[in-house]
């Protein structure tokens, strides 16, 4: 029987991270339930496998190397959101998209996981609602039992001579 090594906890195990994909389903479906109504939004279909002729083809049409994944328009203001699985950076062009995005005059950003993409939407305005968070879970329960084992402040403490 093989046992682990000292100091391993095995109770914990890590899940493995979301791929990129998944995390664009989960803000897409936030999306879909919890835009304002006077939301504009799409998904830049910029990424996957083409053959040589679609893209040049696309990029004839116009199609721009690091636009960000979604774009989003809501009374007069324009928003760029670009989506990473944790751990992944942006690319130069990503880079360069965003600032010509933020020079014309839009907003843009860049989100490591589900649970930012949605901090920056509701920061944007564009969401009814807020979601609570695994890490806003984890905070709240710290506070309630910091808040339970607590003395309160009016008891005096007295020594035992």
């Amino acid at each position: 029987m093989n046992r682990p090594e000292r100091g391993v906890d095995m109770t914990r195990r890590r899940l493995p991270s979301p791929s990129e994909a998944q995390v664009h389903d989960g803000v897409v479906a936030h999306l879909r339930l919890r835009a304002k109504p006077d939301v504009l939004w799409l998904h830049v279909p910029n990424s996957g496998k083409r053959n040589i002729s679609e893209a040049i083809r696309f990029k004839r049409m116009g199609l721009l190397a690091g636009a960000s994944d979604l774009l989003l328009w809501h009374q007069g203001n324009s928003f760029a959101l670009e989506l990473k699985a944790p751990g992944r950076r942006l690319s130069e062009a990503q880079l360069e998209f965003m600032a010509r995005f933020n020079e014309a005059g839009g907003h843009s950003a860049c989100a490591e996981g589900v649970d930012r993409a949605l901090a920056v939407l509701e920061s944007w305005g564009l969401l009814r609602g807020r979601v609570v968070t695994h890490g806003q879970v984890f905070q709240e329960l710290r506070r309630s039992v910091a808040a339970r084992t607590r003395r309160p402040s009016s008891v005096a403490r007295t020594r035992s001579v």
